[in-house]
């Protein structure tokens, strides 16, 4: 895969603005597969992700109102795509999971978010991609587990959601990542002896 540049401006060493920018990563990083510059950035509402997506139009991403600064609290999703230089509160609204919206079944779910978002890429031909992963037990049993052909975004947030499912359902440790410049995502959890690879390629197909 290859990631689209971080975005230029002074905020980058900011340390609120790295905060930020890495609590949302499971977002952030989905858009940045797909070649758009992402940011979080402040506005008189409050914070919100917003993508590049290089045609004149942005992808703006808040929650029910604002994001707040911890995740967590993000009541579903709010994005709408809006001209570069158009009105901050207007635009076409792409998908709404907060309690209010058509979505708000989704919840804070980041594969329905993306599927809907990555259709903005189907039409350029987006690349195919496979999210896998491998269990290996101590007592020598194995298990793969795939999640079939997803467009960038996609398979990326399914790995973001299995990856979290390990460590918050199943008991596993996150003990290595891929630094997120150097190749497709791939984590490696731990649990008991209990190994696990998660990892996104590139399908052949």
């Amino acid at each position: 895969m290859t990631i689209a540049a971080l975005p230029d401006h002074n905020r980058l060493h900011d340390p609120q603005w790295r905060t930020l920018f890495n609590a949302y990563r499971h977002v952030i990083l989905p858009l940045r597969h797909n070649r758009w510059i992402t940011d979080i950035e402040q506005r008189d509402s409050g914070y919100r992700i917003r993508a590049e997506l290089g045609d004149g139009t942005n992808l703006i991403i808040a929650s029910d109102g604002a994001l707040p600064p911890t995740p967590a609290e993000a009541n579903g999703w709010h994005v709408l795509r809006q001209p570069t230089h158009g009105d901050d509160d207007g635009g076409q609204l792409l998908y709404d999971s907060t309690s209010t919206g058509a979505q708000r079944h989704h919840g804070n779910s980041l594969v329905p978010l993306f599927a809907r978002i990555d259709k903005l890429r189907t039409a350029n031909g987006a690349p195919g991609f496979v999210v896998s992963a491998s269990h290996v037990a101590p007592y020598g049993a194995t298990h793969n587990q795939t999640a079939g052909i997803r467009t960038p975004g996609t398979a990326v947030a399914q790995y973001f959601t299995w990856s979290q499912r390990l460590v918050t359902e199943e008991g596993y440790r996150h003990v290595w990542e891929r630094p997120d410049n150097e190749g497709d995502p791939l984590s490696v959890f731990e649990s008991v002896g209990h190994i696990t690879t998660v990892r996104v390629t590139r399908s052949c197909a």
